[in-house]
């Protein structure tokens, strides 16, 4: 199994600012927990697309964190997110290296790994993984992991690759998007249909973050 990390440093960004600041941890090592017939070497993300198109039909809206240069350098950039309030988006995400040439899709590879990853969204976000007082938006899981391959292991989970976001109230905000990478550890399964909700509750979660990205968010 290949992880999909990579270590992107930058200082916070004030909340006015159009650009919003990443955090990107890279995956941890967790030694004789992991099942030894995996390979954990790393890949490197350093693009996430979001794509968000408007169930009554128009135009798909996307914006991108991008860190052209990698680790090092300059930091990564996040466009801000404009969506509409009053108006139901499907959104897509998509995990791309475009270090290299041509750009390596890494959607694809978690997409057969769907069992071992969980995108969670937050910020000011009413959903299964926030708690916001403010919600400008609210999310919803609109996939499941058999939608990808066999369901193999346990309950059939969100994935989070597509989702549903509904524009409720007009204000500015954030919008983050998180990749979490949850193996199976001595053949049990980290991945679980609670970990929103812990999320949510602030508690602890099991795995390795392989990317942490926030955007600004204005509904209008």
């Amino acid at each position: 199994m290949q992880t999909y990390c990579k270590k992107i440093l930058g200082a916070a960004a004030p909340a006015a600012a159009l650009v919003a600041a990443l955090a990107a941890v890279a995956c941890e090592d967790h030694g004789d927990d992991h099942d030894h017939d995996h390979d954990h070497e790393n890949e490197v993300i350093s693009q996430v697309e979001l794509t968000f198109t408007p169930a009554g039909g128009g135009a798909p809206l996307v914006f991108k964190f991008d860190d052209p240069d990698g680790d090092g350098g300059a930091s990564g950039t996040a466009e801000r997110i404009e969506l509409a309030s009053g108006v139901e988006y499907t959104l897509t995400v998509r995990f791309q290296n475009s270090l290299v040439d041509p750009p390596e899709n890494l959607t694809g590879e978690i997409e057969a790994e769907a069992e071992d990853h969980f995108v969670f969204v937050v910020g000011d976000v009413a959903g299964p993984a926030s708690s916001a007082s403010t919600a400008l938006v609210t999310h919803a899981y609109a996939d499941v992991e058999s939608d990808y391959g066999t369901n193999a292991v346990g309950e059939d989970l969100p994935v989070g690759l597509v989702n549903t976001i509904t524009g409720n109230t007009a204000g500015t905000g954030k919008f983050r998007v998180i990749l979490r990478h949850l193996p199976e550890v001595n053949e049990q399964p980290q991945k679980t249909g609670e970990l929103p909700a812990d999320l949510a509750a602030g508690r602890d979660l099991p795995g390795s973050v392989d990317v942490d990205v926030s955007f600004d968010l204005i509904v209008s």
